[in-house]
């Protein structure tokens, strides 16, 4: 992966509050991260949820491809990195990588610690209708190279069991300046929705995310889950399901490597 002079860049050192109580990432602490420096990079270039706001526009995120590929141990010096490029006028298709603070500083290709793809469409806030982008954005950033279409994912249509159901309300904190829920707190509720013996033997490694509907304030919602194993691996199946009217808000699939048991008190690690 080479590295790309369109990127915008933030450092920080991982926080304490990004790792689970087996001392591995949090999944939607991940998708926050991701949030906030496509957020900062579409202020930069004055296209933010703010400076769409007034047109009656905003942002939103339609799917997520996420990949862990190495551990992170806390406080390690980290730089999240993030582009963007328009597809045909329609969307924007941006991308994510997380890397070492050091990885910066050689002359070899970067060898990320996470990366990750993301589709966000811009829609009319009275309608929720897709616009043309550059309707609304300077030419410079609806114009991009030649490239290949992004990888869209196609949700299921219904789970052929489900092995676990958990309910969970939308409570305010799960909101955003949108007025629906936060595109992570689906990823924490699909994680949650997992019986804590597997979450404590297992590691998320993989997720996909599609965002079919919105969540709501006063929605209550299922999270429901199908779990399937193969060799030392999980590969969950997570439908969101309004409760009410059993209508699919996101559909998830995560991949868990088998880890063992681990806190700072124990550890038994099988990698």
């Amino acid at each position: 992966m080479k590295n790309n002079p369109d990127a915008f860049s933030q450092k920080f050192n991982l926080p304490y509050s990004a790792l689970t109580t087996t001392g591995k990432i949090k999944m939607d602490w991940l998708l926050s991260v991701f949030q906030d420096a496509a957020s900062a990079h579409c202020h930069a270039l004055g296209i933010s949820g703010f400076d769409m706001a007034p047109k009656n526009l905003k942002w939103v995120v339609t799917q997520y491809r996420i990949k862990i590929h190495k551990h992170i141990d806390w406080m390690t010096p980290l730089v999240v990195q993030t582009w963007r490029t328009a597809w045909k006028n329609l969307y924007e298709v941006r991308r994510f990588r997380l890397l070492a603070e050091q990885e910066q500083t050689v002359d070899s290709p970067p060898c990320p610690m996470v990366t990750a793809s993301s589709i966000w469409i811009l829609i009319k806030s009275t309608n929720n209708r897709p616009v043309r982008l550059s309707q609304h954005m300077p030419p410079s950033l609806t114009t991009s190279p030649a490239q290949k279409p992004a990888e869209r994912i196609k949700p299921k249509a219904y789970l052929t069991h489900a092995d676990y159901e958990c309910t969970f309300p939308v409570h305010f904190l799960d909101l955003d300046l949108n007025e629906h829920v936060n595109n992570p707190v689906y990823v924490k509720w699909a994680v949650q929705s997992l019986p804590d013996t597997l979450n404590f033997e297992y590691t998320p490694v993989t997720c996909d995310v599609t965002y079919q509907k919105e969540a709501l304030p006063g929605d209550t919602v299922q999270s429901r889950i199908s779990i399937n194993y193969e060799n030392d691996r999980l590969v969950t199946d997570h439908f969101i399901v309004r409760h009410t009217s059993k209508e699919n808000l996101a559909h998830l699939t995560i991949t868990w490597k088998k880890t063992g048991p681990q806190s700072l008190f124990h550890t038994t690690n099988t990698d």
